[in-house]
């Protein structure tokens, strides 16, 4: 029997010897589609050239990068009937890198770090144990013209990237956890009259320490020309592997001061706490979206935590609209990250700069060759406070099979 090939979900955002392990893979699957021919073999190949420069960066950089418009994947997925309306699932997905053929989106990635899980589905909903989906993944990829795009999609180049500069470090993502959770129980309701809901909890799987986990919720919305969405999530423990013992670093910022040059760095975040809620609107002519995310990060008892409360906040505006072949995309988002304090009584000096704030716009057009291929071209501009603007530009193509 053939392997069926099939679309799977747009997904982030996230030097191996990838073809031997995807040949060897392969072939496993083709082994267990004689006896089962519901397994597929599918994925993501998005790749761009273009010129980079973010905000606070030193120079431009021309590149070949991979991942524009979706972090490229492949993977197996397969569902068995079980009979009753019982089904057994499984999914097995990895993030590469096809500019250079390297696995992951990164080199630490681990291997399946887009999906590793095995579970049950039927009329009560989903059910899955492993690696797959943190909370914030739906919503955001949803509630934004750019879709899963870490390089481009305002929304998550501030809150799920780390590029561009301020004046005291690297911009931090400011979303802790990412897209994906590891050690990870998840439960997805039916779809009850257009409204979805899902149930999160990671373990931090460290011995006396049952408290060091994450959880969270969310909630998907879609009647007529409205979609809702919105989630919870409190995170502790970094993905998809982390080893640290005790309390781990969730989230970090280092205010500055703007009068010596002098920085702070603060002790990173045992914990953080995130909303979001958002909404699309599709008038025909165009689709209009809005989000608005507040992460709240807990320092670690002593000093910084008795004189500093740091919070991020995050407003996303966009729109797309139908042109010709494709679509046109629009999206602007502000982030202000703030840590408050009396620095003047704790640090003892004036000119601090414990507000930062981040504008990031970008401009695309993705033009559909047939229904697995298209084109896209992208114009991003980027500014920082205190650092001067950087503007990027790309064209790529991504073909799904």
């Amino acid at each position: 029997m053939k392997i069926r090939k099939t679309n799977r979900r747009i997904a982030p955002a996230r030097s191996s010897r990838l073809p031997g392990i995807f040949g060897l893979l392969a072939l496993s699957a083709a082994s267990c589609a004689y006896a089962d021919p519901s397994v597929q073999i599918t994925g993501v190949v998005d790749t761009y050239a273009g010129s980079l420069k973010r905000s606070g960066e030193a120079g431009r950089t021309g590149v070949v990068n991979s991942s524009g418009m979706t972090t490229s994947w492949w993977g197996l997925k397969g569902v068995e009937d079980l009979g009753g309306g019982l089904k057994a699932q499984f999914n097995l997905t990895s993030f590469f890198r096809p500019d250079t053929g390297g696995a992951g989106r990164y080199d630490a990635d681990t291997l399946f770090s887009r999906d590793a899980n095995v579970g049950l589905g039927g009329a009560f909903g989903r059910l899955s144990l492993g690696r797959d989906l943190a909370p914030n993944f739906i919503p955001s990829v949803s509630l934004n013209p750019f879709g899963g795009s870490f390089a481009f999609a305002p929304l998550l180049v501030q809150t799920q990237a780390s590029s561009g500069y301020t004046r005291g470090q690297k911009w931090a993502a400011t979303e802790a956890g990412d897209t994906g959770w590891s050690n990870e129980i998840m439960y997805v309701t039916p779809n009850l009259g257009g409204l979805v809901a899902s149930a999160f909890y990671q373990f931090g799987e460290q011995a006396g320490n049952a408290g060091k986990n994450n959880i969270g919720v969310n909630a998907m919305y879609s009647n007529g020309p409205a979609t809702l969405g919105a989630y919870y999530q409190r995170v502790k423990v970094n993905n998809p592997v982390d080893n640290a013992a005790g309390d781990s670093g969730v989230f970090s910022f280092t205010p500055y001061n703007s009068q010596t040059g002098a920085i702070y760095r603060l002790t990173p975040a045992r914990e953080q706490g995130t909303w979001f809620v958002g909404g699309a609107y599709d008038l025909r002519v165009a689709r209009l979206f809005a989000t608005y995310q507040h992460s709240s990060n807990a320092l670690p008892d002593g000093f910084d935590s008795a004189h500093f409360k740091l919070q991020s906040g995050t407003l996303q505006l966009g729109a797309s609209a139908p042109l010709m072949q494709g679509t046109a995309m629009l999206s602007w988002a502000r982030t202000t990250v703030k840590a408050d304090g009396d620095y003047r009584a704790s640090l003892g000096s004036d000119g601090w700069q414990s507000t930062v704030r981040r504008d990031t716009v970008s401009l695309g057009y993705d033009y559909l060759l047939s229904r697995r291929t298209d084109l896209y071209a992208v114009a991003m501009y980027d500014k920082i406070t205190d650092q001067a603007g950087g503007t990027s530009f790309a064209v790529g193509a991504r073909h799904k099979f």
